[in-house]
């Protein structure tokens, strides 16, 4: 195995580590990763590809894309989830204000009373 052999294993490794994180919904890792990722393809497509090289390259592109869809499916429901929790604690938020609105309107009364 040459250094351009041994690089292409090492990235999709970095792709199935991402989607095990994803996996486990460890999103900042994920983002650490997807850096890595971009700098290390680049890098990797600075050099062209020979033609003995180009079957192995398809293999693990096609590899990484298939790869890549996952990531994204489970970045789109790690989004819809987060959603879904900031729109709990907005709703949250609404009831707490709305139940202090209430508990001081309802105070007034009492307090004139007692004050008066």
């Amino acid at each position: 195995m040459d250094d351009r052999e041994a690089f292409l294993q090492e990235l999709l490794s970095l792709h199935h580590l991402m989607l095990q994180w994803a996996e486990e919904g460890k999103w900042v890792d994920v983002a650490a990763g997807e850096k890595i990722r971009q700098e290390r393809l680049q890098r990797f497509f600075q050099k062209p590809i020979s033609k003995e090289q180009l079957p192995e390259v398809r293999a693990a592109l096609e590899t990484m894309l298939g790869i890549n869809d996952k990531l994204m499916r489970l970045v789109k429901k790690g989004r819809g989830g987060l959603g879904q929790d900031i729109s709990s604690i907005q709703k949250g938020r609404r009831a707490v204000a709305a139940y202090g609105q209430n508990t001081a309107s309802a105070q007034q009364p009492v307090e004139r009373a007692h004050s008066g």
